[in-house]
């Protein structure tokens, strides 16, 4: 086997071929390569050479002869002392880099349990490209994308473990914990009434811009109401107390909804403060908390949206729509 392997064991650089070495000079007395298992070889000289890649060519000073080696070893010690340069080893082989600058000398894969010390096919592969540069350099995937790139040979580096965490990804790529399904019920119809208001982006055909929807917490049945203006949000919704009252001889005690100016201004407070009405508002950005009308709109919305494509009615309709669907 005429080539070299890194050994961060062995305290000398040795090989098994004389001519290996460009100098060389016989050893007078008995000298012996000690193993660890205490076994040991007789050591006939010395010499030196240099590896001649890459450029420029690194040496190998004082290598020990010794003929029934079965491999030509680099001591890593001496090397890299020799040499002025630094050797890191990975699963995959072993990258060399200047100790003073860190400039990158060259790489070595290595395919079995041994780290040999290969000539590079072209000059490129000097530039050792680790697995974080490529993560910075594609806009920072996961692991398995990296992985999957490296195993279709469509970049080279070396294998990222999943459960490394890069500083950056949970910054840029937060999301919002999960929230838990609320676990409140009231035990009578309109103790609370959950409402939201949605905007068309249509006008429809009989000139509204909206609907608001009442959602009753007790029996989840709902009403919705199409509106021209958000300001009516607030006569409609004494209508819709009217209706309660009449119908179901039941006074609304809560209205839970976000923090919309339809909602939250100086007539519908007065109102609710003097019929005993608790306001509930959702805190800001937390649109899950009133998630009980959003999903109801969500629902709506898709209904209404099919049948209009159903029947090839244009989005105008959706007004007609949304009295049939509710």
């Amino acid at each position: 086997d005429a080539n070299w392997y890194m050994d961060t064991s062995a305290t000398s650089h040795m090989t098994s071929a004389q001519g290996n070495l460009t100098s060389y000079f016989n050893m007078s007395n008995k000298h012996c390569i000690i193993f660890c298992n205490g076994h040991s070889i007789p050591i006939h000289g010395y010499g030196h050479t240099k590896l001649l890649f890459p450029c420029p060519p690194l040496t190998l000073n004082n290598v020990l002869h010794a003929p029934q080696l079965v491999k030509n070893l680099v001591s890593v010690r001496k090397f890299t002392t020799d040499n002025s340069v630094y050797v890191k080893i990975d699963p995959f082989g072993f990258s060399m880099k200047d100790f003073q600058t860190g400039k990158p000398v060259m790489r070595c894969e290595s395919q079995g349990e041994l780290y040999p010390i290969t000539k590079p096919t072209n000059p490129y592969t000097f530039a050792v490209v680790t697995a974080s540069l490529w993560h910075d350099h594609l806009g920072h995937p996961g692991a398995p994308i990296l992985n999957s790139l490296r195993k279709n040979k469509l970049i080279k580096c070396n294998q990222i473990k999943g459960s490394r965490i890069f500083h950056s990804c949970p910054l840029g790529k937060h999301v919002k914990l999960p929230f838990y399904a609320s676990n409140s019920c009231t035990i009578m119809p309109f103790d609370i009434i959950h409402s939201d208001l949605w905007t068309s982006p249509v006008l429809s055909s009989s000139g509204h811009r909206y609907y608001v929807l009442f959602v009753d917490d007790y029996s989840k049945f709902l009403w919705t109401f199409p509106l021209s203006q958000k300001s009516q949000t607030y006569s409609t919704f004494l209508n819709f107390k009217s209706l309660i009252r009449t119908q179901f001889e039941r006074d609304i005690k809560n209205i839970q909804c976000d923090n919309g100016t339809e909602f939250d201004n100086g007539p519908f407070w007065e109102f609710c403060k003097a019929n005993g009405i608790s306001f509930r508002f959702s805190c800001p950005h937390t649109s899950p908390q009133n998630g009980k009308d959003e999903r109801q709109i969500r629902t709506i919305n898709n209904i209404v949206g099919t049948l209009l494509a159903h029947a090839s009615l244009p989005l105008s309709f959706w007004h007609h729509v949304l009295q049939m669907t509710t």
